[in-house]
């Protein structure tokens, strides 16, 4: 498969680096993954991403669900509002992020 070009467009202006964006070659499986929700504190975009852990608890075994939001308040917010040590710190602390945004 050749190289695919994705343009992101960030609501906020605020530039998203190629540091943080990139194409990630699929997971295959959620098995034993420790995945992590985002929340930018929008309203019902917590719910959503609670019914999302639901399910994928559900689903998949061992998986580790770490919701940013009741760990670690500074995980909470747009990701480009982040500085790169909030974003380091995510990213490295998980296999998989998942953010929401809900209204």
């Amino acid at each position: 498969m050749g190289k695919q070009e994705t343009t992101v467009y960030c609501p906020t202006s605020v530039a998203i680096t190629e540091k943080y964006f990139s194409i990630t070659p699929r997971i295959g499986t959620f098995d034993g993954k420790k995945v992590g929700l985002l929340w930018n504190s929008k309203p019902n975009g917590d719910v959503l991403l609670s019914r999302i852990a639901e399910l994928l608890e559900k689903n998949y075994k061992d998986i580790n669900i770490i919701r940013f939001w009741e760990v670690d308040p500074r995980g909470t917010t747009f990701p480009g509002r982040m500085g790169d040590e909030a974003l380091d710190r995510i990213s490295n602390s998980v296999d998989i992020v998942i953010a929401s945004q809900g209204d």
